[in-house]
């Protein structure tokens, strides 16, 4: 955290960089020692703010997103009464039914749709910096704060195994709002966590509804017919996990509006390099007339399924691009293991 400098309100807490869930391997924890969340399809940020309001939005990679969404710049100031805090939670995009849609979010610069920032956690209020403070203790410091407009700041729900008991739920009921509500799933955090910065714990535990993955575009092929003159299909790649070698893992060609070609095209023409980026060899149909880029761009995917012999994504289609990750977070998936709701 930032020192503070003596009669500088406009001062912001220093960066905290998030703490990040693991995969719980296709098993959903249904245990009184965990607390459950929504899964939100955004961009992960913290959020600082200043005593005087002054506001600092910073993305998992530090990356600074305040002025690509300048609507929430201020957003918390009249909740905080001058207390200086730091905030962790996800930008959305809203679709018109209230469900958070990531290709809104990904045209928020052209389309004008105005986004909110979900609050899951509490990292700092005042000068009480609250990181080794259990998740439990920060709910509870988080829920006293009331956000001056709901459609631009929401504190996030979070559901105890006795508020799920209390209106005959479970962790599995839960789960079934979000798969009938489109979200993308649940994260199971231990009541009794701190909250470790930077750090991938085992304390908090993903359950997705869908499986996605980060990659980082190495080459893209050019469209053919409707498509012609345009970006036809991204090559993917990801870092072998032992050897941190960049593999190419496959192409996706689906899921691209005409915007978004436009976009891709406008993005990959300076990054344009001789030689394939990727350390193996990407099968000669898809290397043929490909023109290869330097891998300093991360994207998502979402896919059906994986095969680690040839180490090939299936059934992929295009998400959108991630500018809140960096390309060594992209990772070659691990072997499925057996999985169930």
């Amino acid at each position: 955290m930032a020192k503070r400098v003596p009669g500088d309100r406009s001062v912001v807490p220093g960066y905290v960089e998030p703490m990040l869930a693991t995969a719980d391997g296709g098993r959903l924890r249904d245990d009184a020692k965990y607390a459950y969340e929504f899964k939100w399809d955004g961009y992960r940020a913290i959020m600082r703010v200043a005593a005087d309001g002054t506001t600092v939005l910073t993305s998992r990679n530090n990356n600074d997103f305040t002025g690509r969404y300048p609507e929430l710049a201020g957003a918390m100031a009249d909740a905080l009464g001058g207390r200086r805090t730091v905030l962790d939670g996800e930008i959305v995009a809203l679709d018109e039914a209230g469900r958070p849609d990531f290709g809104l979010l990904q045209n928020h610069d052209t389309s004008g749709r105005a986004v909110a920032y979900f609050v899951f956690d509490v990292l700092q209020l005042a000068d009480d910096v609250l990181l080794d403070h259990s998740y439990d203790e920060r709910r509870k410091i988080l829920e006293g704060i009331e956000p001056p407009d709901k459609n631009l700041v929401a504190i996030t729900p979070s559901y105890s195994h006795a508020d799920l008991s209390a209106t005959g739920m479970t962790p599995q009921d839960l789960l079934d709002v979000a798969a009938t509500s489109g979200l993308e799933g649940l994260v199971a955090k231990a009541r009794t966590s701190k909250y470790r910065p930077g750090r991938r714990s085992p304390e908090w535990l993903k359950h997705p509804l869908i499986q996605t993955l980060e990659v980082v575009v190495g080459g893209w092929r050019p469209g053919q017919g409707n498509r012609g003159g345009l970006v036809g299909g991204l090559l993917l790649g990801a870092h072998d996990r032992d050897t941190g070698d960049l593999l190419y893992i496959g192409d996706v060609g689906t899921g691209f509006s005409h915007q978004a070609l436009l976009d891709a095209q406008e993005k990959l023409a300076p990054l344009e390099r001789a030689r394939s980026p990727f350390a193996n060899a990407v099968p000669r149909d898809r290397a043929r007339g490909a023109h290869w880029v330097e891998p300093t761009l991360v994207g998502e995917v979402v896919y059906r399924q994986f095969t680690p012999g040839e180490h090939r994504l299936r059934h992929t289609a295009w998400r959108g691009w991630r500018p809140d990750r960096a390309p060594s977070e992209a990772l070659v998936p691990q072997p499925a293991r057996s999985t169930g709701r």
